[in-house]
């Protein structure tokens, strides 16, 4: 009787162990896992230094006012390609240039924009 208790333990085991590995995420091995937008701007790049995201209640931190910059959320009124070289200070929008040079990838900068315009624009 005790071994019939131990080899249906074991059984059960062995098929906890195998459901599990059977029903895990398929990825493809060239597949990149998607970029998370928000913690790339606050963790990686560290936007939020600079710039506040009302409507992600993310507040600017930075040391004086002067650095402080826009508020950012919703549909951004530029392109991607003019954004990127500003934030890379490879162009002036209006006149003026981004204060630190962005470091990232194109895709990390594309997950950023495309977290921010899923926000609500700030008043």
């Amino acid at each position: 009787m005790r071994t019939n208790r131990w080899t249906f333990l074991a059984g059960i085991t062995v098929l906890a162990i195998a459901a599990t590995l059977c029903f895990q995420p398929v990825t493809r091995a060239d597949e990149k896992p998607a970029l998370d937008g928000q913690a790339l701007f606050i963790d990686t790049h560290k936007c939020n230094m600079c710039h506040g995201v009302p409507a992600a209640d993310i507040e600017a931190k930075m040391k004086s006012e002067k650095m402080k910059g826009p508020e950012l959320g919703g549909k951004l009124e530029k392109e991607l390609e003019e954004i990127a070289a500003y934030v890379r200070k490879e162009a002036e929008i209006d006149g003026a240039t981004h204060k630190k040079e962005f470091k990232g990838s194109n895709e990390e900068l594309q997950a950023i924009v495309d977290w921010l315009a899923t926000l609500e624009a700030p008043e």
